[in-house]
C-alpha cells in the first residue's frame, strides 16, 4: 500500500468542504437564480408587497394619502437591477426602522437580496420632513409601501437578471 504525503490529502479535503459549502450557499455568492426560482420569488414579492401595503393602510395609516413627490425606483430585471434593488432595500430598511418594527420587511429584503445576484449597495435614505413627527413617518412608510406594491404588481418575470 502506498501512502501519499504532501498537499494532496489536505487539498482534497478542502475541495470537498468548499464544494459542499458553495452548494448550500450558492445564492449569496452570486450564482444565477434559476428561471423557476425567479418566478416564484417575484410571485412572493408581489404578494408580500401588496399585503404589507394593505395591512399598513388598515392598521396605521387609515385615511392618509401617500406623498407623490417621493419617488422610489421601480424594481427591474435589467442592467439597472442591482442599483434599483439596493435603493429599494435601503427604503424598506428605513420603513422597518421608522415603523418601529411594526412593518416587518425582513422577508422582502431577503428575497430581493437573493435575486440581486450581488450584495446590495449600502445606502442611507433620508426621510423628508422632521423624523420626530409621527405623521411624516407614517406618510413616508405609506408612500414607500404603496410605490413598491405598485411596481411589483406591474412586474413580469424574465429569464434572469444576472
Amino acid at each position: 500500500m502506498i501512502f501519499h504525503t504532501g498537499t494532496t490529502k489536505p487539498a482534497l479535503v478542502l475541495l470537498c468542504c468548499i464544494g459542499t459549502w458553495l452548494a448550500t450557499c450558492s445564492l449569496s455568492f452570486g450564482a444565477p437564480i434559476s428561471k423557476g426560482d425567479l418566478r416564484t420569488t417575484i410571485d412572493l414579492l408581489k404578494q408580500e408587497s401588496k399585503e404589507l401595503y394593505n395591512n399598513y393602510i388598515k392598521k396605521q395609516a387609515s385615511g392618509m394619502s401617500a406623498d407623490e413627490s417621493l419617488q422610489l425606483p421601480c424594481f427591474s430585471l435589467d442592467r439597472e437591477a442591482l442599483t434599483n434593488i439596493s435603493v429599494i432595500i435601503a427604503y424598506l430598511e428605513k420603513v422597518k426602522v421608522l415603523s418601529e418594527n411594526t412593518v416587518d420587511t425582513s422577508w422582502v429584503i431577503r428575497w430581493l437580496t437573493n435575486i440581486s445576484c450581488f450584495n446590495p449597495l449600502n445606502l442611507n435614505i433620508s426621510v423628508p420632513g422632521n423624523t420626530d413627527e409621527s405623521y411624516n413617518c407614517k406618510v413616508f412608510v405609506l408612500t414607500v409601501l404603496k410605490q413598491f406594491s405598485n411596481c411589483m404588481a406591474d412586474l413580469q418575470a424574465k429569464d434572469s437578471i444576472c
